[in-house]
């Protein structure tokens, strides 16, 4: 087993797309993610298939491989930062990262498409500057910017893949609190109803109203949790007129009621 280090740098990347298939630790936090193609990935007992835009950051110390897939290409980048530098972006973006870490040796994540080809960007910056004040700036931002995706975290199944998901997510989030917001989404995208039905259970896996409906008691949740709003209050703000179905859906999402403190009914 090799164990690798930063050599004394606080921040280093590599684009890896072969000899990567031996179990290693390292004296440093690594995060890496897929940037073409899919490979298997062993950590901590558990073997993972990861695809393009999958991401994984890893404590110093944590035992893992990559198994490639024959006759398939993989390309991950690796992102190695030492823990001076990683624990003071987790005390600027969330201290709970590196407990996390300590606790499970690993979180994975997910990045899209339009983040890669922007952190690459971010990576040319990097390299082609050669004034070092700059790069010690820049590398801050780039484990910021990594870390920003465990904090604020991408559900693949949300992600836009077609112009389609992304012109629904745009309308979809400009309306969903609104007391309409079925209506007004099937008004504002223009299509058939019942194409436009059909077609979102397809992309999505959901009706429309099951995933307006999701957002409305995600933002109540938030809502419960960060004011001292009453129920009726949260429910006219995420529109929803009726305080049982109101019950009823955070239930179905919660697995219990709100807390009872918060209701005024």
């Amino acid at each position: 087993m090799n164990t690798l280090n930063l050599s004394g740098l606080p921040f280093a990347s590599m684009l890896n797309s072969y000899d990567d298939e031996f179990v290693h630790n390292h004296e440093f936090y690594e995060c890496f993610y897929i940037s073409e193609g899919s490979i298997y990935h062993e950590i901590n007992g558990q073997t993972t298939l990861l695809n393009i835009g999958d991401a994984v950051i890893i404590a110093p110390g944590v035992t893992h491989t990559f198994h490639r897939i024959p006759g398939k290409n993989c390309s991950h980048r690796d992102n190695m930062i030492s823990a001076e530098l990683f624990l003071n972006c987790c005390n600027f973006l969330d201290k709970g990262i590196a407990d996390r870490l300590k606790t499970n040796g690993y979180i994975e994540f997910f990045m899209p498409s339009e983040s890669l080809a922007l952190y690459e960007q971010h990576i040319l910056s990097y390299i082609t500057s050669n004034i070092i004040a700059q790069r010690l700036k820049f590398e801050k931002n780039l484990v910021t910017f990594l870390l920003g995706y465990i904090v604020m975290p991408m559900q693949k199944h949300i992600m836009p893949t077609n112009d389609f998901q992304a012109k629904c997510i745009t309308v979809i989030n400009s309306r969903f609190t609104s007391h309409g917001a079925v209506k007004e989404v099937y008004d504002e995208l223009k299509f058939n109803k019942s194409y436009l039905s059909k077609r979102f259970k397809d992309s999505f896996g959901v009706t429309l109203t099951e995933y307006i409906n999701e957002l409305k008691i995600k933002h109540a949740a938030y809502l419960l949790s960060v004011t001292e709003m009453t129920i009726p209050a949260i429910c006219d703000m995420v529109g929803i007129e009726s305080i049982p179905y109101f019950h009823k859906l955070f239930k179905k999402y919660y697995g219990t009621t709100p807390r009872k403190s918060h209701a005024n009914l």
